[in-house]
């Protein structure tokens, strides 16, 4: 399968050319006597591949894999700044590696260049770090050490297009992927935390489309711009405008219409709402003064609480282009790039600061990332856009195979152990039965749409 030869094609980069020049760069290996740069490379991170709680004793056994015979000691001798610096440029390295699949996962995607969703993940690192990896405030006011992970998820190949390390105390607003071009006709979706008008209309500008959810507060107009540059646009009283807009829709669940944003930016692009059922309004409400009280010592204001009641939605794709129900669908897609990171943190355990220095603590940290990078490599390589299976299961069923990938002498071998991953994929990790359809369901399907949208 063309799929798993780039699996392979990528696992042979990684611990090949790419060891060998971050070791080179970091000085990891001063003498070759034990490891070269790719087994010290394939125990570590395969080690905790195989198990993210490794300690030197078991990374000692993972080791005769890679076929390399060391103690312990050997190990813990290992734990240096330079292997830091090693693991943390190889992730970096590996990032830039695309691993997608080239199958048609469904329709709905295939109208774009790529659907990228857009989203970071926050990893706290020891206190240590603040100056080099400056976090926000902890919880007795002092400065904290923290990485971002600024990550891109293209849903039509699966394939992590993009993960850059920023600073933790970094906004999301103001991360470098917001200038990021990812050519005409692409789809970018994203959560409140990148919105930004002058972002959107750059896209526009360049016949990109996007996605997203409207912030509270931004002004909505309505009207039109004449040919002589004046205009009739007026500030429309959003919420007593949806609500008669949604009266009037003669049985349809959505409002749909062209609005400009912006008092100033003036950016033109279409509004898809929709009414939440109360109890469904009633939770986000208990949420956002949860949140409000924790946050800013103060209640909601009773407008923004009022705003629980829909579900509103801005984009720039045409409406031929895209119904309502399914810009719904689509961002409702969101949420897998939410699960991916839900995955490294409770499987990899990519946030857990274990270790008696810092030092240990990096190594692992850097070390989990790249685990759960090559794992995905694995997921996607073998059941991505499959409705029938668990990329949670499949992404735990890969710890098995970490042995027989280091084991793995040449590029024949890793085919074969490449090709018992999918078969072991093909016979389990099948989808808990649900009641609700899911979400490659969902973008196959648009019309399976409940109305309890979230």
């Amino acid at each position: 399968m063309e799929i798993l030869a780039k699996v392979g094609s990528a696992l042979q980069q990684l611990f090949g050319v790419m060891a060998e020049s971050v070791a080179q760069a970091s000085g990891v290996i001063k003498r070759k006597r034990k490891f070269s740069a790719p087994s010290l490379a394939q125990t570590f991170v395969l080690g905790f591949l195989n198990d993210p709680k490794s300690n030197d004793e078991k990374l000692a056994q993972f080791a005769v894999n890679c076929g390399i015979a060391i103690t312990p000691q050997g190990i813990e001798q290992r734990h240096t700044p330079q292997m830091v610096d090693f693991l943390q440029k190889l992730f970096q390295k590996a990032t830039q590696v695309l691993v997608g699949s080239a199958k048609s996962l469904a329709p709905i995607l295939e109208r774009f260049s790529s659907v990228t969703v857009l989203d970071s993940s926050t990893i706290t690192l020891p206190d240590e770090l603040q100056d080099q990896y400056r976090g926000g405030r902890g919880c007795r006011g002092k400065d904290t050490a923290a990485i971002k992970l600024q990550t891109e998820w293209d849903l039509r190949s699966g394939g992590l297009t993009h993960v850059e390390v920023e600073h933790g105390r970094s906004c999301d607003n103001a991360s470098s992927r917001q200038d990021a071009r990812r050519g005409p006709g692409s789809l970018r979706i994203a959560d409140l935390g990148y919105f930004d008008l002058a972002v959107f209309a750059a896209m526009t500008a360049v016949g990109e489309y996007f996605l997203s959810r409207l912030q509270f507060g931004t002004r909505v107009l309505l009207g039109s711009v004449v040919d002589s540059g004046s205009d009739t646009l007026k500030v429309v009283d959003l919420l007593p405008w949806l609500q008669q807009q949604w009266q009037s829709q003669d049985g349809s669940r959505f409002v749909n219409r062209p609005i400009v944003l912006g008092q100033a930016q003036r950016l033109k692009c279409r509004l898809i709402a929709w009414r939440l059922p109360q109890e469904q309004a009633d939770r986000r409400r208990a949420k956002l003064r949860q949140e409000m009280r924790s946050r800013k010592g103060r209640e909601p204001s009773d407008e923004r609480l009022a705003w629980c009641d829909w579900s509103i939605l801005i984009t720039n794709v045409p409406v031929d282009m895209l119904t309502p129900q399914e810009a719904a669908v689509l961002y409702r897609a969101r949420w897998q790039i939410e699960l991916l990171f839900k995955r490294w943190k409770s499987q990899g355990l990519v946030a857990q600061l274990s270790g008696s220095t810092v030092v240990r603590q990096m190594v692992r940290v850097w070390a989990r990332l790249l685990a759960v990078l090559i794992q995905h490599w694995m997921v996607v390589g073998n059941i991505w856009g499959n409705i029938e299976k668990s990329l949670t299961k499949a992404s735990e069923a890969a710890r098995a195979f970490a042995g027989r990938l280091a084991a793995a002498g040449d590029e024949q071998e890793l085919d074969k152990v490449l090709a018992d991953f999918d078969t072991v994929l093909a016979k389990t990790c099948r989808r808990d039965k649900r009641s609700k359809p899911g979400t490659f369901e969902l973008l196959r399907n648009p019309q399976l749409l409940g109305f309890g949208l979230t």
